[in-house]
């Protein structure tokens, strides 16, 4: 007899319990599928993004460059298109890989 009640009492806090959690409640709907046209104009969009920043990173390099004067300002606006060049091409290598 006790072994019955128990077992009842831990299937009934089982049930209660798996109720308050929402395991009856439905699930988020699944994602839309999105066309072809629309997935290439998403990275297209998130790669022109990506440009745009090492663009804007670039041209405050350069604009420190400015106060400078005589080399130092030569070397400055160098290691500037330096790290663009950089930029660009690890930002580029993820998409090299495809075909």
């Amino acid at each position: 007899m006790k072994r019955g009640v128990w077992i009842a009492v831990a299937l009934g806090t089982m049930i209660s319990g798996a109720a308050a959690i929402g395991i009856d409640a439905p699930s988020a709907p699944a994602p839309a599928v999105s066309t072809h046209l629309e997935r290439t104009a998403l990275l297209e969009a998130a790669r022109r993004a990506q440009r745009e920043g090492i663009e804007a990173r670039y041209q405050s390099d350069r604009s420190a460059c400015e106060s400078l004067g005589g080399a130092r300002r030569d070397s400055c606006f160098i290691d500037a298109h330096a790290r663009k060049g950089r930029a660009l091409l690890e930002a580029a290598a993820p998409y090299a890989t495809r075909s």
